[in-house]
């Protein structure tokens, strides 16, 4: 489960102050993050900065957030060269958010973990409430369907000043409604390299399951368009990708191409696949393999 933290004690500190202090650390690891946990902790005693905030920005409606490239949830508060901040918007079931926009907006009810460290804090409200899982990344191939051992931690809330920390490729959670308004903080690690080529899931906890994949990635949609709209350039393209990308959810789908472009070849395909490296393709190649022995159409 995430790390529950004794929440520092510190006087108030300014935003600025906050990314000052973060941006001239060399890097910003797991253990860096835990041990500026007094920073966040003096951010969340300044009960102005955020509201001064939200007015600076609504003065100029139609550029509000210019910079956030994340949801309407997320309020960009600031970053360095490998973190970010944010404050996270949590509005109860009787909302007006909620009413129009509906829970999915939130993600509330969508137990998923995160391929990035975090420290969260409490700011305002009673706090979201979470169910936590814990599983082992590493013992998983990572494609849709997939069983997971799964193991319930337990239920808890973020009221104000309370502070956790997340782990990634570990931690699952499942956010809850709370029980009123409530807005959280982050610390968010924003290291590329260590992100590149690491799976984010969505989980069904009652089938203990792999239900989607939640990267922001582009590159493998773009695969299947060239899939069905491809020529010979395409074959080849597809073909350098699936033997040199670092991306192993990129390198399945660049397969999985040109499978459907070359046909009559598609078993010589799916027989390199299945030697991969990642389990993630080769798992999947061997069911493939198997599909086209059952008949069944590669789409």
């Amino acid at each position: 489960m995430p790390i529950f933290l004794d929440t520092p004690e510190s006087a108030s500190l300014e935003l600025d102050d906050v990314l000052d202090q973060l941006k001239s650390q060399p890097s910003l690891d797991r253990d860096e993050i835990l041990s500026r946990a007094g920073l966040l902790a003096g951010l969340s005693n300044n009960r102005r900065f955020l509201i001064e905030l939200i007015n600076s920005e609504l003065k100029d409606a139609y550029k509000v957030q210019a910079e956030n490239r994340y949801s309407s949830q997320v309020f960009f508060l600031g970053a360095g060269k490998d973190f970010f901040m944010r404050a996270n918007f949590w509005p109860s079931q009787r909302d007006a958010a909620v009413r129009s926009s509906g829970p999915d907006a939130f993600f509330y009810g969508y137990p998923h973990d995160h391929n990035f460290d975090f420290l969260t804090v409490g700011y305002y409200g009673p706090g979201y409430g979470s169910n936590f899982y814990e599983y082992d990344h590493n013992s998983v191939a990572g494609y849709v369907g997939e069983p997971v051992d799964l193991r319930y931690v337990c239920t808890a809330t973020l009221p104000q000043h309370s502070m956790m920390f997340y782990r990634k490729c570990i931690d699952i959670h499942e956010q809850l409604y709370p029980e009123t308004f409530s807005i959280s903080l982050n610390i968010v690690s924003n290291n590329a390299r260590e992100t590149r080529g690491v799976n984010q899931f969505l989980f069904d906890t009652k089938e203990s399951r792999i239900r989607s994949l939640i990267n922001r990635n582009s590159l493998p949609i773009i695969c299947q368009a060239a899939a069905y709209m491809g020529d010979g350039e395409t074959i080849d393209v597809m073909a350098t990708i699936a033997r040199k990308h670092i991306d192993a959810r990129a390198r399945y789908e660049a397969y999985r191409a040109c499978a459907m472009l070359d046909p009559a070849g598609a078993d010589q395909v799916w027989a390199r696949a299945a030697s991969d490296s990642s389990r993630f393709v080769s798992e999947q190649a061997e069911m493939a393999i198997r599909g086209m022995q059952e008949g069944v159409e590669i789409k």
